[in-house]
């Protein structure tokens, strides 16, 4: 005679819940992601990478502004959350019109396993400048970093200073209608 055993299906709901727990961990953590953070004028704008899955960032890419003569500093984020060392080129160039201004960064990164590597850059007007792109008024330029096949798009848009109001706005005179006859 065969012996039943009673916890048979709570030894096999707990086994469904781990592959369950294993399928969320494996699909949610592990993989290579990557966080840009923009800085310009003072304010720090950080693009996570579920953003860069929407599909209208992914055809038109990220956009943003600042002044013109600011500098826009940026920190690229690499995070291997893999079993594997990652290693793969990576490249910042700036664009305008589909032709190439100029090569901002241009390097070969190796990351660890469960470890990242954060990579600095600074675009500056007067590089701009001196690759022969003409600053004027206002104007876009689109810097692309390429991470292995990956590529990433942000629309930069620079305008004037606006000249701001005056401290005390100087008292208009109130016209006074005329008494009808």
């Amino acid at each position: 005679m065969a012996k039943k055993n009673k916890n048979l299906y709570l030894y096999l709901a707990l086994v469904c819940f781990a592959g369950i727990l294993a399928i969320f961990v494996v699909d949610g953590y592990l993989g290579i992601y990557d966080t840009l953070y923009i800085t310009g004028q003072e304010h720090e704008q950080v693009i996570e990478p579920d953003y860069w899955q929407q599909l209208w960032v992914k055809e038109s890419g990220y956009t943003t502004g600042t002044r013109k003569g600011e500098p826009v500093y940026f920190r690229y984020k690499i995070d291997n959350r893999t079993f594997s060392t990652y290693s793969s080129g990576i490249e910042a160039s700036v664009w305008k019109g589909g032709e190439k201004i100029m090569q901002m960064l241009d390097e070969d990164v190796q990351v660890a396993s469960f470890e990242d590597v954060i990579l600095d850059w600074t675009l500056r007007v007067e590089d701009l400048e001196k690759a022969g792109f003409v600053v004027g008024e206002y104007g876009e330029y689109t810097v692309r970093i390429s991470l292995g096949e990956v590529e990433r798009k942000i629309i930069l848009s620079y305008y004037p200073e606006v000249p701001g109001y005056p401290e005390k706005i100087p008292p208009q005179p109130v016209p006074v209608p005329e008494p009808s006859r």
